[in-house]
C-alpha cells in the first residue's frame, strides 16, 4: 500500500510545482516593426529599328516606305532633347546613299510630323532627318513611359539609273536624353 500513497504524494507535489512554475512562464505575446522597401530608377532610354526595305523597284522610278517605325523606350517624364539620324555609311555630304559596292542610289528620310511623330510628309517634301534636323521627343513621355513608335519616312527619288543590284546602307540613330 505504500506505493500508491507515495505515488499520490509525488503526483500532488508535481502538480503543485507545475502550478507554481506555470504562472511564471510568459504567455504568448507579439511584437511588430516595419521596414522600408526602396529602389532607385535610373533615367533610361533604348532605341530599336527594323530594316527599311523598299523591295524591287524599276530604274528611274520613285519609291516610298512609311511602314516602319523606330521604337523609342524611355522612363515616364524623360527629357528626350534629340532623336537624330546620321547620313548613313555611304553619304556624300548630307545626301544619304545606298550602295551595291560600286554604284549608289540616293534616298531620303524625312522628319515625321504630328504630336506623336506618326505622320509622314509627302516623299521628299519634309526636312531631311539627320543630325541637324532632329526630333525632340519629350512630349511622348509626358503622360507615361514605355515604348513609343516614331515613323520612318523613307523615299527614293525618281530619275536615278544605277546598275542593277542589291543596295544597302546603315544609318545610326542617336538619342540624347536626361
Amino acid at each position: 500500500m505504500r506505493c500508491p500513497l507515495s505515488r499520490r504524494i509525488v503526483a500532488a507535489a508535481l502538480s503543485g510545482a507545475l502550478t507554481l512554475w506555470m504562472p511564471s512562464m510568459p504567455f504568448a505575446a507579439t511584437t511588430t516593426t516595419t521596414f522600408q522597401v526602396t529602389a532607385t530608377i535610373n533615367n533610361s532610354c533604348t532605341v530599336s529599328a527594323p530594316t527599311v526595305a523598299f523591295g524591287a523597284i524599276s530604274a528611274g522610278a520613285a519609291a516610298t516606305n512609311t511602314a516602319n517605325t523606330i521604337i523609342l523606350t524611355c522612363n515616364h517624364k524623360a527629357t528626350v532633347s534629340a532623336v537624330a539620324l546620321n547620313n548613313g555609311s555611304n553619304a556624300s555630304g548630307t545626301q544619304k546613299r545606298m550602295t551595291d559596292g560600286t554604284d549608289f542610289l540616293n534616298y531620303l528620310i524625312d522628319v515625321p510630323t504630328g504630336a506623336t511623330f506618326n505622320t509622314c510628309p509627302a516623299a521628299g517634301a519634309g526636312p531631311e532627318w539627320n543630325a541637324t534636323n532632329t526630333i525632340v521627343a519629350t512630349s511622348l513621355f509626358a503622360a507615361s513611359g514605355g515604348p513609343k513608335p516614331i515613323n520612318i519616312c523613307a523615299s527614293i527619288p525618281a530619275a536615278q539609273y544605277p546598275e542593277a543590284g542589291a543596295y544597302t546602307d546603315t544609318v545610326q540613330i542617336t538619342v540624347t536624353f536626361a
